[in-house]
């Protein structure tokens, strides 16, 4: 059963308010404090309903509240983290035993010239290809960290998916930006297209709102800070890579917030998102193999 967040709160005064609402039409909620704030919660088969009844309740009362389309269930987002390690774990495991005999690295990595003449899944397997055992790890850790933290915004099948996304279009930007041969491996360009989607959702979170001036800009700023510490060191660093995967992440952060304060946009389940992810990068092996 997955467990969707309607509104939170740092006090349950309203929350509890909201779910006698939902009673008096005959849906149960729940009121639940997680991580020092108060969240109303409600099973995913009955959230687009129970969110209509709110937006009406609200409209009809001088009050003006806020209340969160029905995106962001509350998990802690470790489930899709573990499968992104378990993944470059085996596609690492793949390629350093030559498995089957297929050529993993030369096959997957980001080859600027063969990505501008068509072959897109190269944006894709490039990203679940490392160097070493180092190279793996870093990016490991790196990604597990910013994906559970994107996941907090839209849940873990959104937030890998759309990770995936920008990661694969930091490496179309990086090919088409060298216009000679160039050649790039690593989950890298994916980690910092985390990094952007998390800065754009930082700056973009409603309670960004109450700073002033330039203290509304810091979530944004420390992300860009932390882009420069840890995306700019070695001479193997591809750094036009990861500044392409933040740019890319940051489009994808502008996108979503887009979507979310529309109201007459659809989005899919967190398992539709979460089986798009793992569907396209079997394609894009599929296709590289």
């Amino acid at each position: 059963m997955t467990l969707l967040a309607l509104y939170h709160s740092e006090s349950p005064a309203k929350c509890n308010e909201f779910s006698f609402v939902l009673s008096a039409v005959g849906l149960e909620s729940e009121v639940v404090d997680y991580d020092n704030r108060f969240y109303l919660v409600i099973e995913e088969q009955h959230a687009a309903e129970a969110y209509q009844h709110l937006k009406a309740y609200v409209a009809e009362n001088t009050e003006k509240e806020v209340i969160d389309e029905p995106l962001r269930p509350l998990s802690t987002g470790f489930a899709g983290a573990y499968l992104y390690g378990l993944i470059l774990l085996m596609i690492g495991a793949l390629k350093s035993t030559n498995a089957f005999n297929l050529y993993w690295q030369s096959n997957g990595l980001a080859h600027s010239v063969k990505i501008m003449q068509g072959e897109w899944w190269r944006t894709i397997t490039a990203l679940g290809l490392h160097a070493d055992a180092a190279h793996l790890a870093g990016n490991i850790g790196f990604g597990a960290l910013f994906g559970i933290l994107v996941s907090q915004y839209i849940g873990s099948g959104a937030a890998w998916f759309t990770i995936l996304i920008a990661g694969a279009l930091g490496n179309g930007l990086n090919a088409y930006l060298y216009q000679t041969i160039h050649l790039s491996i690593g989950a890298s360009t994916m980690v910092f297209a985390a990094l952007g989607i998390l800065g754009v959702f930082a700056l973009s979170d409603r309670h960004a709102y109450t700073q002033r001036g330039m203290r509304r800009w810091v979530p944004f700023f420390a992300t860009f800070a932390l882009l420069g510490f840890i995306g700019a060191g070695g001479e193997r660093t591809d750094i036009m890579a990861h500044l392409s995967g933040y740019l890319c992440g940051c489009l994808s952060g502008v996108a979503w917030m887009y979507v979310l304060s529309r109201d007459d946009v659809t989005i899919p389940a967190q398992s539709t998102f979460a089986a798009l992810t793992i569907g396209l990068v079997g394609l894009a092996w599929s296709l590289a193999l």
